[in-house]
């Protein structure tokens, strides 16, 4: 083992889970180091989370408010008030720079709150507006400050919007669900950690976070999952003609599974990504094994208990293993 390594905090905690360093050796590193947060970084810490949470409680009190006095206020004092919130929080972005974190929460607010505005003005002028027209609707209109902001929250929310939008339109316009919905979800989900990634690999500094792929993987593998359950517990009567969407979707769940599986373990280490492809090929095997066996009954409960215990442990340890490896590789 290497122990000439730079003193940096993963250096130091690698050397402690192998047994080099001790408890207490690397309480004592990580200050020399400067890696535990001081007074000030505590203070840092203090700011944002409170920044976020008044945030996110103003616009909450923003939208009850105009529930609680909806009766008793007229309608062009509603869009006044609300048009007004959307400048005001226009206004302190630009005041604030959107260099900086405040000025990127306050156009997030801004974006939150058109939201609210389009809802009151189909609430006020009964429009006759879909719920998909407004999803969409709002998430046009805040298709540039998304751009400008360059801040992964609101970017999230954008896509959960397109996503809104396209589930609503096919329940209110076209009817059940089929194959052509979890396709277009799933493309919208999965393109759009297609093109995280890319751009991250590209060295753009505000899109190194990787919760918002990772949140967007559950819908993108739900997308799959649901399909490809369809077909499983409908093998006896589902025929090409029925709806030839979902046998693609089984294709483009075996084809995605294989690609997350070696992208996420041989060029980028993502447990998280790993976990939930894993957990989808189990919960699509499973399933398949109880159609198969169902003529079993009550020995298929215990025989299925056995199985999901056995292929979570094997998980497990493969996951264990190859976090090892990739330590292993960096010392």
């Amino acid at each position: 083992m290497k122990l000439d390594l730079p003193p940096t905090a993963e250096n130091l905690r690698h050397l402690a889970k192998t047994g080099v360093l001790s408890t207490e050796a690397l309480g004592r590193a990580l200050k020399i180091i400067n890696d535990t947060p001081d007074a000030a970084g505590w203070v840092r810490f203090l700011k944002v989370l409170l920044l976020v949470l008044g945030a996110g409680c103003t616009v909450s009190g923003i939208f009850f408010f105009f529930a609680f006095n909806w009766v008793s206020m007229h309608r062009f004092l509603k869009l006044g008030l609300l048009e007004t919130a959307v400048l005001i929080s226009v206004g302190l972005a630009f005041w604030c720079g959107l260099d900086r974190f405040s000025g990127k929460i306050a156009l997030s607010g801004a974006g939150l709150i058109v939201g609210a505005l389009l809802a009151l003005y189909g609430q006020v002028y009964q429009t006759g507006a879909d719920s998909y027209q407004l999803f969409l609707g709002w998430a046009l209109l805040i298709t540039g400050w998304v751009l400008v902001s360059k801040f992964t929250p609101l970017w999230f929310v954008w896509i959960l919007l397109f996503n809104l939008s396209l589930a609503f339109y096919w329940m209110q316009m076209v009817g059940n669900p089929s194959g052509k919905l979890y396709l277009g979800l799933f493309l919208l989900n999965g393109g759009a950690i297609l093109i995280w990634e890319i751009t991250h690999d590209q060295g753009v500094t505000w899109l190194k976070s990787r919760w918002t792929p990772r949140l967007l993987s559950l819908p993108a593998f739900a997308m799959l999952v649901q399909p490809t359950l369809i077909l499983i517990i409908n093998s006896s009567t589902w025929s090409l003609k029925n709806d030839p969407w979902l046998f693609l979707m089984l294709v483009l769940f075996i084809a995605t599974s294989l690609l997350v599986l070696y992208v996420y373990s041989q060029k980028t280490l993502d447990l998280f990504m790993l976990t939930i492809c894993m957990s989808s090929l189990i919960i699509t095997f499973d399933v398949w094994v109880v159609e198969v066996l169902r003529i079993l009954e009550e020995l298929l409960l215990l025989l299925l208990s056995g199985l999901l215990i056995g292929q979570a442990s094997l998980v497990v340890i493969w996951l264990r293993k190859l976090s090892e490896s990739w330590e292993a590789q960096k010392t």
